[in-house]
């Protein structure tokens, strides 16, 4: 993968999942037998957990494009529904680490813990995963969403 962080300390200390940014990849896809909506993107993280001092750098237009050229040449689609479209983005720790409990304001549903959307915050090996930077945050985060 390409060396996009060359200057970064690897050692950051990060106490809250709103601290944190993640940079992610999507593909879209289509599942015909779908009524209310059709298409989903199917996520994989590439950096997790980058600090916010790297906010301009990860929300740059021609660095996301040149992620997403990299990624789109890289990937095997073997799936049928691939819709062309894909994606990197940049999600905010309070989404990358929402909830079921968190979205629908529920206490005490055994799935209250398990997250909302799938970007492989819980995967280190999902194609393109490059780095995390705070892998104590993210142990954290699998300890809270392991099923109860």
């Amino acid at each position: 993968m390409l060396d996009l962080f060359p200057n970064i300390r690897y050692s950051i200390d990060m106490k809250t999942k709103q601290g944190t940014i993640h940079l992610v990849y999507g593909r879209e896809y289509n599942d015909p037998t779908e009524n209310y909506d059709p298409y989903f993107f199917s996520y994989c993280t590439i950096f997790r957990n980058v600090p916010l001092s790297q906010l301009n750098r990860l929300n740059n237009n021609e660095f996301k494009e040149k992620v997403k050229k990299y990624c789109d040449e890289k990937f095997n689609e073997t799936s049928s529904n691939f819709t062309g479209v894909s994606k990197v983005e940049m999600i905010s720790g309070d989404e990358y680490y929402r909830t079921y409990g968190d979205e629908y304001d529920i206490q005490g549903y055994r799935d209250e813990h398990h997250l909302l959307n799938d970007y492989g915050q819980l995967y280190d090996g999902r194609k393109f995963f490059k780095y995390d930077f705070d892998k104590e945050l993210t142990q954290q985060v699998i300890k809270e969403n392991t099923v109860r």
